[in-house]
Order: C-alpha cells, then sequence, then structure tokens
C-alpha cells in the first residue's frame, strides 16, 4: 500500500494537462510594471522572396493579453523587433533569397537567419532597409542614428584549425566552419565600422563548449551597445558574455564560459557545472541569449543582464552580473542551494532574452515555450502570458524575445487603451512555487 500511495504522488507531480492556458494567466496590477508587450511569434518562416509575401505580423498587447496594436511585416521576423521612441518598429526579416554560399540556409543551416533590416512606421510602412544575406539574430539602432546588426562569415582554415573544443567532426560536411562579423551602417547604407570576430578571439581562451558543434566557433545571437558606446554580445557555443571596446575593437571582458585550457598540462578543461551549482556562486553558463546593459535609472543599472540558457543543468534563469567585480548579484530562479525559491523552474534550451523594467521587476521571454513572465526582485510572479498563436508551423509557439514599454514610451501610445487591467486569479490549486524539498 506504501508503495501504491508513493507511486500516486510521483504520478501528480509529473502529470501535466492535455490542455494548457493561453493569453494572460496570471496578473498582479499592483505589483507589475504596466505597460505594453510586444513580440512577433515564429508562426510564418516560409519561402518568402519579396516584401509582404508573408502573413508576418508583430503584436502590441496590453497587460490582459489584449492586443492593442499590430504590424503587417514586409518578410517573417528574423527573430525580434524592437520599439523606437518615435514609434517606429525595427526588425531583421527573413526572407529564403538563395545566394552561393550564402549562410543560415540550405547546406549551411545554422538558425537564426535574415537578410534584411527594416524599419517600419506605426502603420508599417517601410522607412529604412538594409539588405545583407548573411545577417542574423540581432541589431541595435545607435544614438547618432546608424543601424549595427550581426551576420556569419566562414572562419579561415588556418585559424579554423587552432579553435579548441566543441563536438569532434561536427564541422559542416565541406569542412567550413562559421563565426561573426559585427556591421555599422548608415542611413544611407555606409558601411562605417566592422568586427570580425575570428581576428580577435584567443584560440586558448575563447573556447566552444562541449555540448556544441563545431559548425560555428561562437553563434552570437546579441548585440547591444553600451551607454559608454562600447558593445556588449554573447555568444553561445562559448558559454559566455563579452565586451568589445568599440574604439579598439579588442575584448576586454569576457564572463561564463565553462571549456577552459590547463596552460600547465595543456589538457582541456571544463569548469563544474551541475545542479548544486545552481545560485549565485555559480558563474557559468550554457547557451546563453539577449545579454544587456542595465539603462541609467533602471534598479541595478550598469549590471548586465543575460538569459542563461542552462544548457548544463536543465534549468534556465535570468542572470545579473556586476561587470565590475565578476559577481551574480541576482538570478531569477534556483531550484537547490541558497536564496528565496519563488519561482519555479523554468527551462528554454534556445532563443529566450530577460530585461529589467523600471519598477525593479525582471521581464523574462522562456522563448521555446512561448511564455513571458514578470518577476519580483523576491522572485514573485507577477504577470504571466503564454503565446496563443502557435500558427501551422513546428516552432509556431515560440517566440525569439519579448519586450515591454512604458505606457508613455512613445506619442502613438497616447491612442491605445490603456494598458492596467483588471487582475487574473490562477485556479487556488494552481502552483506558482517550486516544488517542496525531495519533489521535482
Amino acid at each position: 500500500m506504501a508503495f501504491l500511495m508513493v507511486m500516486a504522488v510521483a504520478v501528480s507531480v509529473y502529470a501535466w494537462p492535455a490542455v494548457f492556458p493561453t493569453g494572460t494567466t496570471l496578473y498582479k496590477p499592483d505589483k507589475a510594471f504596466n505597460g505594453y508587450t510586444l513580440y512577433a511569434p515564429n508562426d510564418a518562416k516560409g519561402k518568402a522572396l519579396k516584401p509582404y509575401d508573408t502573413d508576418a505580423k508583430a503584436f502590441l498587447i496590453d497587460m490582459n493579453g489584449n492586443v492593442v496594436h499590430t504590424w503587417k511585416l514586409p518578410f517573417p521576423p528574423g527573430d525580434h523587433g524592437v520599439l523606437l521612441p518615435n514609434g517606429h518598429y525595427l526588425m531583421l526579416g527573413v526572407t529564403k533569397e538563395a545566394a552561393p554560399g550564402r549562410p543560415g540556409v540550405g547546406k549551411y543551416h545554422m538558425g537564426g537567419e535574415a537578410g534584411y533590416l527594416f524599419e517600419l512606421d506605426w502603420d508599417g510602412n517601410i522607412v529604412f532597409q538594409y539588405k545583407d544575406l548573411n545577417s542574423n539574430h540581432d541589431f541595435d539602432k545607435l544614438p547618432n542614428g546608424d543601424y549595427i546588426y550581426v551576420a556569419w562569415e566562414k572562419v579561415p582554415k588556418d585559424i579554423q584549425k587552432k579553435v579548441r573544443g566543441g563536438q569532434k567532426g561536427t564541422e559542416f560536411k565541406d569542412g567550413s566552419m562559421f563565426s561573426t562579423y559585427f556591421r555599422e551602417v548608415t542611413p544611407q547604407g555606409k558601411t562605417v565600422w566592422e568586427w570580425h570576430a575570428y581576428k580577435h578571439f584567443d584560440t586558448d581562451i575563447d573556447i566552444i563548449g562541449p555540448i556544441h558543434p563545431r559548425s560555428e566557433w561562437d553563434h552570437c545571437n546579441n548585440i547591444d551597445v553600451m551607454e559608454n558606446g562600447n558593445i556588449l554580445t554573447d555568444f553561445r557555443h562559448l558559454d559566455s558574455m563579452m565586451v568589445i571596446d568599440k574604439k579598439t575593437k579588442n575584448i576586454i571582458w569576457r564572463w561564463g564560459n565553462v571549456a577552459y585550457l590547463d596552460k600547465k598540462t595543456g589538457a582541456l578543461e571544463f569548469r563544474r557545472t551541475g545542479p548544486m551549482q545552481l545560485g549565485t556562486k555559480n558563474k557559468t553558463m550554457g547557451g546563453p541569449h539577449d545579454c544587456n546593459e542595465i539603462a541609467p535609472g533602471l534598479p541595478g543599472a550598469g549590471h548586465f543582464l543575460c538569459y542563461d540558457n542552462g544548457m548544463y543543468v536543465d534549468t534556465s534563469r535570468a542572470v545579473e552580473v556586476d561587470p565590475k567585480t565578476g559577481k551574480v548579484v541576482w538570478e531569477s530562479a534556483s531550484s537547490r542551494g541558497p536564496g528565496p525559491k519563488i519561482t519555479r523552474r523554468h527551462f528554454s534550451s534556445f532563443i529566450s532574452g530577460a530585461e529589467r523594467l523600471p519598477n525593479g521587476n525582471t521581464l523574462i521571454c522562456a522563448g521555446a515555450n512561448g511564455r513571458f513572465f514578470e518577476v519580483t526582485p523576491a522572485k514573485e510572479i507577477v504577470w504571466e502570458y503564454i503565446n496563443p498563436r502557435d500558427g501551422q508551423t513546428f516552432t509556431g509557439g515560440m517566440v525569439f524575445r519579448a519586450h515591454r514599454y512604458g505606457p508613455d514610451f512613445c506619442p502613438q501610445f497616447k491612442n491605445l487603451p490603456p494598458a492596467k487591467g483588471p487582475a487574473v486569479i490562477p485556479p487556488s490549486n494552481s502552483d506558482l512555487r517550486i516544488p517542496a524539498k525531495g519533489m521535482k
């Protein structure tokens, strides 16, 4: 009988519902940062070859999940888009246009491909476009009006031979390996600055993590221009984030990498990762995304916030790091170890993001699940939304990144319905906390 009771408990712990709720599933108006959330679901990847040859859209929702504005996109979203203070929508668009040796598609598939950088006005009209079939993942608009974006290129063979780590024999069939370049262009499309990763990486330091393929040295998925003009970025295959000095182009700060070279023995080693390492003492990451500098005026200003996908521990976290000390000063969840245990474990093995809100809360996008949630510094969930727009494709419910904007962010918001709405209270038996000790 005791065995049957244990089994019954186990079944209840591991059971999942047949139907999942979507839309806003939890909302505490007095604790949340009431604004509008922007996202573009990955439900229209298609084979678009010309603008608007797709039904792709981006959505702006209020706190109760009501759509208050949409943009019809010229191409399916290349991962995500952002709002600018003038109400324009800046995005990468995915085109399947073929070109000899084009990275990201065909025989060089890598995920995150784009092709065009677009700026649309509030009504969806194209006011800027720039074509680079090597472009992928992310971009930023600089204070001077220039645009900067991420792109792929092949690693020269002589350098590739020196690259350490990764899964042996996982280069592309023709032996190719790719890395990243950043390009800054003016509104007229003139290139004014470039940075090529393979010229600045150190093969003794920038080592591919043991779980990643060698098809790419780094797999960059983020670029963030800091307040001082330098560049904060992260590299999934290197399990790390870095700061690049814009003037010298040197890498001046690194954090998170798992693999390292023991110079005494010449052996490739790995820093300890595992469930017992979760918590603020864990200074490694597993396949991270969306590192960004917390802006002036926000709680934690100057710190770096990153979505650590947790590929080595099967538990993701938004992690806040003080770049001056290298210490973790906050993280969104830890299933074991010291610290509060309020939010349940969350895990998204790829995509995803995190951003600090003006009230000190953090908005997290667990992208693989199409789930956005806002947590307080004490790790209480005060808002949650599940993407209901799953489209007709395998990746339909996924969302690369979501963004929250205050009700006065741009002039167009004054014509929208109020962002704040009535509370949404989940069923009383819903589990908003991590399971009790001893339960998984």
